[in-house]
């Protein structure tokens, strides 16, 4: 299973297998899967400008998040300038099938590796973020490796000041530590960057009571549980949402996980356990809806010769879990995950290494839309498969889903039918 910076997404019609150079694995798609467009969604090929100066961009980089904004979307991610990975934002007009680089790339770059200290090439700009979430004014709150930061248009404010990162793999700098944020109806921040307390065993969020003007941590309460033959094992975050002043957080396995729960904005804790999960499950995604908390992640079945699939954990109260619907599913990895105006849950995801592994070519990957509640059957669809699978979906403000990869957007109109 490859693992992107952020956090992660089967042809069945002739016309969609001629366009995108091949379909699926047999027998990878799901009972009933139809062409995308048969769900709403229309496909604009090469609609998003490609983030590298070559022609190569790596597993997980590229395009990460998508910000309804205005009448379209504010796209963060980053840009491989021929020496390393810098900030880099995408805009559209209000039609919003196209996605092009603000501010746009200004010719510096002349190709090449380099130290990741170097100068040459492009140096970005835009917002920086790993997580964020645009306020009820339109305003963007970000959280990267140097904390919090708060953006009105292109008026940058910075708020909590934190060394959220870490030394990344030779050759590439540093990495930011934040993995998630969540923001209450009550303005708390509650912000994941993967710390633990003193003895590594239990979690410990961010939290600030001043809209981010400071970030105090909340060791949250060890799942005594999880502890096994040899003592306690450390404990980790991979998901966390807010509804209301509720503020839910979920670990990932193997077996076994904590979830962790706040009803008063991330001051509190409690801890359940969550048991039964399978091995090499990964959460990526947590979002509420139709009353309901929904988690989204990936298994890995690389081992047994298999593609990734998708698992689903729905829980009513955010304590006690429980599996969700899979049937309609099929193969692929969920990267993630927005809710329509009906309250559907629009999945977008992937089948990676579609098709056998051959010394010197490059990988291909199949996209894939689910659209389901978590409880009933999922309908899917075939998005195409080349070597830039979608990575971000979002509803933007009039309604419409859009779903973007590195090269191709697919746009849903507002008001077509959903999972029902």
């Amino acid at each position: 299973m490859r693992r992107p910076a952020s956090v992660l997404t089967a042809l069945t019609s002739v016309g969609l297998l001629v366009a995108c150079g091949g379909g699926p694995p047999a027998g990878r798609t799901g009972l009933g899967s139809v062409p995308a467009s048969d769900l709403g969604f229309v496909r604009h090929a090469g609609a998003v400008q490609w983030p590298s100066a070559s022609d190569f961009v790596p597993p997980g980089h590229g395009m990460r998040l998508l910000l309804p904004l205005g009448e379209c979307v504010r796209a963060i991610g980053d840009y491989q300038n021929g020496y390393r990975a810098v900030t880099a934002n995408w805009t559209g007009d209000p039609a919003c099938d196209r996605l092009r680089l603000d501010p746009a790339p200004d010719g510096t770059t002349n190709g090449g590796d380099g130290s990741p200290d170097a100068v040459n090439g492009w140096r970005g700009g835009g917002i920086s973020a790993q997580a964020a979430v645009v306020e009820r004014d339109g305003a963007v709150l970000a959280a990267d490796d140097a904390g919090l930061a708060r953006y009105r248009g292109e008026a940058r404010q910075e708020l909590a000041r934190a060394d959220l990162s870490t030394a990344g793999l030779e050759g590439q700098g540093s990495r930011s530590l934040v993995r998630g944020m969540a923001v209450t109806s009550s303005g708390r921040i509650v912000v994941d960057a993967g710390l633990s307390t003193k003895d590594g065993h239990a979690p410990v969020v961010l939290r600030s009571d001043d809209h981010g003007a400071s970030l105090h941590p909340v060791p949250l309460p060890s799942d005594p549980g999880a502890a096994g033959p040899e003592g306690s094992v450390r404990q980790v975050i991979s998901v966390l949402a807010a509804d209301g002043d509720t503020v839910v957080a979920l670990g990932s396995g193997p077996g076994r996980a904590g979830a962790w729960r706040s009803t008063d904005g991330g001051r509190t804790w409690s801890v359940s356990a969550v048991t039964g999960l399978p091995p090499q499950l990964m959460l990526t995604r947590l979002v509420r809806t139709g009353g309901r908390w929904v988690a989204l992640g990936g298994v890995e079945r690389s081992e047994q010769g298999g593609q990734d699939d998708t698992y689903v954990l729905t829980s009513t109260d955010g304590r006690t879990w429980r599996p969700g619907a899979t049937d309609g599913l099929g193969a692929g990895r969920a990267q993630d995950v927005t809710v329509d105006r009906s309250g559907n849950l629009i999945v977008a995801g992937m089948i990676d290494d579609s098709r056998p592994v051959v010394a010197g070519r490059r990988a291909d990957y199949c996209g894939v839309v689910w659209i389901g509640d978590g409880v009933r059957a999922w309908k899917r669809g075939e998005l195409g498969c080349g070597d830039a699978p979608p990575q971000a979906v979002t509803t933007l403000r009039d309604g419409r889903v859009l779903i973007a990869g590195n090269r191709d957007l697919w746009l849903r109109a507002a008001g077509v039918p959903g999972a029902a």
